[in-house]
Order: C-alpha cells, then sequence, then structure tokens
C-alpha cells in the first residue's frame, strides 16, 4: 500500500513542480526581478518540500555571491528533494533547468523555463494515465504477498 500511495504523491509532486515553473516565469516575465528574489517571493506559495528547497537556493545565492547557480541547485536538489517520491529523472531534468538559468538574458531563461514546462507535462500525462494501473498491481501484490507471508507461518 506504501507503495501505491507513493505513485499518487510523485503526481501531486509533478504538478507542484509544474506550478513552481509558472510561478518562476511570472517572476521573470512580468516582475522583472532578479532570481533569488523571485525564488523567495514565489516559496510562500509552494507546498514543502519546495518551499524549503526554493528559500535554501535563494539563501544560498545571496550569501555567497560566487558559487553558480547550477551547483547550489544540484546541491539543494539532492538535500532537499532527494528522499521526495519523485524519480531520479525528475531530478535531473530539474538540475538541467537549474543549471540554465541565472545568467543568461531573460528570454533564454523564459524558453528554458517553457520547455522544461513542457517536459513536466509529458510527465505528468504519462504518469497520470499509468497511475490506476500502478497503483491495482501494487496493492494487489501487497495483499497477495501478506497472504503468502499467513499460509507460510501458519
Amino acid at each position: 500500500y506504501s507503495m501505491s500511495a507513493q505513485v499518487g504523491r510523485r503526481y501531486r509532486q509533478l504538478k507542484e513542480l509544474q506550478r513552481l515553473a509558472a510561478l518562476l516565469m511570472g517572476e521573470i516575465s512580468y516582475g522583472n526581478t532578479p532570481l533569488p528574489e523571485g525564488l523567495r517571493r514565489i516559496a510562500g506559495r509552494l507546498e514543502e518540500p519546495f518551499c524549503s528547497f526554493v528559500l535554501a537556493i535563494s539563501s544560498q545565492l545571496k550569501r555567497a555571491p560566487g558559487v553558480t547557480l547550477s551547483e547550489v541547485f544540484e546541491e539543494c536538489v539532492q538535500g532537499y528533494l532527494g528522499q521526495s517520491c519523485l524519480k531520479e529523472t525528475d531530478l535531473e531534468a530539474l538540475c538541467r533547468m537549474g543549471s540554465c538559468l541565472g545568467y543568461l538574458d531573460k528570454d533564454m531563461q523564459m524558453r528554458t523555463l517553457r520547455l522544461y514546462e513542457a517536459e513536466l507535462v509529458q510527465e505528468i500525462s504519462d504518469t497520470y494515465e499509468s497511475m490506476p494501473g500502478k497503483k491495482k498491481l501494487y496493492q494487489t501484490l501487497g495483499i497477495m504477498g501478506g497472504l503468502f507471508l499467513v499460509i507460510l507461518l501458519i
């Protein structure tokens, strides 16, 4: 049952990543805010662990101006999202997106965010389509494993 619930949590976390990308696009395009400030401003509108993740990136960028965004992003992804329900490929895509932000001009940052959002939309769609089958499979395997254990103990 835990694996079944994890599939649903991954779907919700992918939707939250999509929301993060959309909010960041709004801050960059309409607010013309610098990236650390934009990240700080959107943090309050995100759920955990993404709120802490975004705040950590913002504060590290302000504290250590010589460190690249790519390094900070990778460190925070592993530190704050490493234990989430997201797959390794999801985290790698997030790191790729983060490595392209910050040093590019506004148009390139927007293109990067749009590309990442398009990838997320596809991943969300695939996850949503496969979710019922996976949930049912995991629940069935859990029940069958429990029955096997009971029979083995008797």
